[in-house]
């Protein structure tokens, strides 16, 4: 390995190490609590280190906001696979709210509504990658299913932001109030409520 290939994987490396110690950071202290040494200090790296990668505590925070476009996504095998429409809604519901409690988006999204006003073109960029793009995800998902005739044609744009709604209402929206709430013992059951809710409205 030559010295420059060294030198750009310990680089990589600390790199990776700063992103995830701030992404903790940001999501347990919000990102006007969170500090820049103490996102060193858990990625063991001086706090010149840290400065040399990313130029600014926004700087460090939009990064964070940029890589959790990663995690999220509605998976589409479902709306392929599933033999009836239930089927294929309670995995996309499942698959939803696993993101939102499993990879700390949650917390994330809290951090970055709090800070709207003061980086507002983070806020503007998850609004239109994060929510909106995922809301697109749930289109297609739902489009396959009407192509797949399980569930009745309509318009799908409306009946994502019904599906995506239901779910929110019941899960995502109260921990935005409340960082202590956890996915109630009767989750299963409200979904399966919302999702009767929407097929009666447009099973096939």
């Amino acid at each position: 390995m030559g010295l420059e290939s060294y030198r750009r994987r310990v680089s990589e490396s600390k790199r990776k190490s700063i992103m995830e110690a701030a992404g903790a950071e940001f999501q347990g202290n919000g990102f006007t609590h969170a500090a820049m040494a103490e996102i060193a200090r858990k990625a063991d790296v001086s706090t010149a280190t840290l400065y040399k990668h990313f130029g600014s505590k926004e700087e460090l925070f939009s990064s964070i906001v940029e890589a959790s476009y990663a995690s999220l996504g509605i998976p589409q095998a479902a709306a392929s696979e599933a033999k009836t429409a239930k089927e294929a809604l309670t995995s996309a519901a499942n698959d939803y709210l696993n993101q939102q409690f499993g990879a700390g988006i949650n917390a994330l999204m809290r951090a970055i509504i709090s800070e709207t006003s003061g980086v507002p073109e983070v806020g503007k960029d998850f609004l239109k990658r994060g929510v909106n793009g995922r809301n697109d995800e749930v289109v297609t998902f739902l489009d396959l299913l009407v192509k797949r005739k399980l569930l009745k044609p309509h318009d799908t744009k409306v009946s994502a932001t019904q599906f995506a709604g239901m779910i929110k209402e019941s899960f995502v929206w109260p921990t935005m109030f409340d960082p202590k709430f956890k996915l109630p013992a009767n989750k299963d059951a409200v979904i399966e409520a919302a999702i009767d809710t929407f097929l009666a409205r447009y099973g096939a």
